[in-house]
């Protein structure tokens, strides 16, 4: 299950000091911990084909926002390897980037999106209605509902599929719930109380959504700390109502049938920058650690509940787990998707905080992102951020390569907000640990085998509805 937006810093089991994911921290506490859980990138599209496919952004190259590119027909997804094995594959999605439309879809018997829950209920339809073709307050008042109830509709209809499986066949079921992705939409229950916040900033769409982030990106307008503040405040209310559905949906699951042998991973695909980091808006231009640091927890019968898994590993190493939970011959997928170890080896050595982790963020093909800037505001410095970036990431330290600009080397237990770089430094120490990664790096890249994506006819224009979505998510100005 991936709680879309979640990064690990807001999570109270990961040392977040105020109580917002009781219910994640009850069900972690029953299961898996992987304290130092990674993305393999920023944004929904490259980060679920990496996790559909073991495969990093730089061999699959699904990252484009025109719906114009399918895995490489070499590649075998992860539900297509689980069918070879019998399993039955659907996918629930609350996020329409994940979707088939963008290609996602590959393998699934079943992929129900959203959209098409909340058409299924009288009630929920007439919501559709008139998010779409209503006076403006109105529909902005739908919209909010729309957005709020999703999780709960979800969750409840993945619930329901489950109840209805015959149990003869197993199953694998993949989801995504977007909160707590802006805009954010909370239940008045989970509304902010005291510590400076307003109901009136509700009001305010600076407040509720990240959605100009491009205007704040491009130096035509700056974060404030009452911005930065009040984001920060929404953000863990989105995390608290979440963490509330999965609580009713983790404790309802409980009570179903084959219980007792259900493996059931929650995690993210990336997490959130709130201009607390370089006056950085949203999940781009950056692998700092609020990207790509995820939670990790996995509810297993065959390991012991209450286990912290210290290893650096990556949320595409679920690829290889769960072939091998499932007992699916390795023969059956090309080698590359399996370059990276299971989580089992890393659960037999809980206590060793070995391994790296490896990030990307790419504009030099298909997204654009510093082109658009320049749209929002021409008088931007082009050259202000990278257009290739690639991060290895140790239990300590992070190393971060540049294609225009020297690299950067952070100490992340004196330094975890990532704000002095070391790469100027004379310490021998801190020289040591970047030939280290420098090595690594060089070794991942040396070994990297590319899987050049299959180009779809006739997909370059954006559908009106996906443009939509994709400014109301930020991806596009």
């Amino acid at each position: 299950m991936i709680l879309d937006t979640l990064r690990a810093r807001n999570v109270s089991s990961y040392g977040y000091p105020l109580l917002t994911t009781p219910h994640l921290d009850a069900f972690a506490r029953q299961s898996l911990l992987f304290r130092r859980a990674f993305s393999a990138a920023t944004w929904t599209i490259p980060s679920h084909a990496s996790l559909l496919s073991g495969l990093y952004v730089s061999q699959h190259r699904i990252e484009s926002i025109d719906a114009n590119r399918r895995f490489n027909a070499e590649i075998v997804t992860l539900p297509e390897a689980l069918r070879s094995r019998g399993y039955h594959t659907a996918a629930f999605s609350q996020n329409l980037l994940f979707s088939p439309q963008n290609h996602l879809d590959q393998g699934f018997d079943e992929f129900y999106s959203v959209e098409e829950l909340l058409s299924s209920h009288r009630i929920t339809r007439l919501i559709q209605r008139l998010s779409g073709d209503s006076p403006r307050q109105v529909r902005l008042a739908a919209r909010y509902l729309r957005k709020m109830i999703a999780p709960r509709l979800l969750l409840d209809n993945m619930l329901a599929w489950i109840k209805d499986w015959d149990r003869a066949t197993p199953f694998f079921l993949f989801a995504n719930v977007l909160s707590p992705h802006f805009p954010w939409t909370l239940p008045p229950g989970f509304l902010p109380r005291g510590d400076g916040f307003k109901l009136k900033y509700l009001l305010n769409y600076d407040f509720l959504t990240l959605k100009k982030q491009w205007e704040f990106n491009s130096g035509k307008r700056q974060v404030t700390d009452t911005h930065r503040r009040v984001w920060h405040t929404l953000y863990d209310a989105a995390i608290r109502h979440v963490d509330s559905e999965i609580g009713r949906f983790v404790e309802r699951l409980r009570q179903s049938p084959g219980w007792e042998g259900t493996i059931l991973v929650v995690t993210s695909d990336h997490g959130e920058m709130m201009g607390d980091y370089r006056g950085i808006v949203g999940h781009v231009l950056s692998l700092h650690d609020n990207l790509i640091h995820v939670p990790l927890i996995i509810r297993h019968p065959d390991y012991l509940p209450g286990l912290t898994v210290e290893g650096v590993v990556q949320t595409l190493d679920l690829y290889p787990s769960l072939l091998e939970w499932a007992g699916v011959p390795a023969g059956r997928v090309p080698s590359p998707q399996l370059q990276r170890p299971p989580l089992s080896k890393a659960i037999s050595a809980a206590n060793d905080p070995s391994g790296y982790a490896f990030a990307e963020e790419d504009y030099t093909d298909s997204y654009d992102i510093i082109g658009k800037l320049l749209q929002v505001n021409p008088a931007a410095d082009p050259t202000l951020y990278p257009r290739q970036q690639i991060a290895v990431r140790s239990a300590s330290h992070k190393y971060i390569w540049y294609n225009d600009r020297p690299g950067e080397l952070f100490d992340l237990g004196n330094d975890p907000f990532e704000e002095h770089n070391l790469m100027d430094g004379s310490n021998s120490a801190d020289q040591s640990v970047l030939q280290e990664l420098q090595g690594a790096l060089e070794t991942w890249r040396s070994n990297l085998m590319l899987f050049p994506p299959q180009q779809v006819e006739g997909n370059g224009a954006i559908d009106p509805v996906m443009l939509e979505h994709l400014r109301a998510l930020g991806y596009m100005p």
